[in-house]
C-alpha cells in the first residue's frame, strides 16, 4: 500500500473513530443521534481533512543529473581513462566538431595500438580490425567507413578496455 492510501486510511479511521466518541458523548448527555449518520460524517470528515492536508507533488527537475566524474560512474570500461575521454569526446561531438566515422576509427586505431603493447592483451576481432585497417588507409574513396552505431562502438570499446585479465 502507498504512502498516500495509507495516510488516506489513518484519516478516515481517525475521523470514524472521532465521530464514535462524539455519538458516545452525545449518548451519555441524553441527545440521541442516527449512528449511520454519524459514522457517514466522521468518515467524510476524515476524507476531507486528508484532502486539505495533501500536498501537491513537486515539479519534474528541469536540469539534467550532475556528472558523475567517478572512475567507475560507467560501464565496465569506463574504468580506463583513455575510453573515458574517448565516450566523452564521442558523445560530445557536435557537426561543426567534425567528428566522422574515419577519426573515431583512428582514435581505435590509437587505443588498440597502445592495448597491443600489453603482451597478456587478447587478439582484436575480425570486425574490430578490419575497421582499424580501414582507418589506417590514406585514400578515404579507397576503403569507406560505414557509420559507426552507439552498439557496436560499446562492443569495441568492451573489447579495448579487455586486456585477457
Amino acid at each position: 500500500m502507498s504512502a498516500g492510501l495509507k495516510s488516506l486510511l489513518l484519516h478516515v479511521l481517525g475521523g470514524a473513530a472521532a465521530a464514535l466518541a462524539l455519538l458516545g458523548i452525545f449518548t451519555f448527555v441524553g441527545m440521541r443521534m442516527s449512528l449511520p449518520m454519524v459514522l457517514a460524517g466522521g468518515l467524510a470528515a476524515g476524507a476531507a481533512i486528508w484532502l486539505v492536508r495533501l500536498e501537491p507533488s513537486r515539479a519534474d527537475q528541469l536540469d539534467g543529473p550532475p556528472l558523475d566524474l567517478d572512475v567507475d560512474y560507467a560501464l565496465p570500461h569506463g574504468q580506463d581513462v583513455r575510453v573515458r575521454r574517448l565516450e566523452d569526446m564521442i558523445h560530445g561531438a557536435q557537426p561543426h566538431r567534425r567528428m566522422t566515422a574515419r577519426t573515431l576509427a583512428r582514435t581505435l586505431a590509437e587505443i588498440a595500438a597502445e592495448r597491443a603493447q600489453d603482451p597478456q592483451a587478447t587478439p582484436l576481432s575480425a570486425p574490430l580490425q578490419d575497421l582499424i585497417d580501414r582507418a589506417q588507409v590514406a585514400d578515404p574513396e579507397a576503403a569507406p567507413i560505414r557509420a559507426i552505431d552507439r552498439r557496436t562502438l560499446h562492443r569495441h570499446l568492451r573489447e579495448l578496455s579487455n586486456t585477457g585479465e
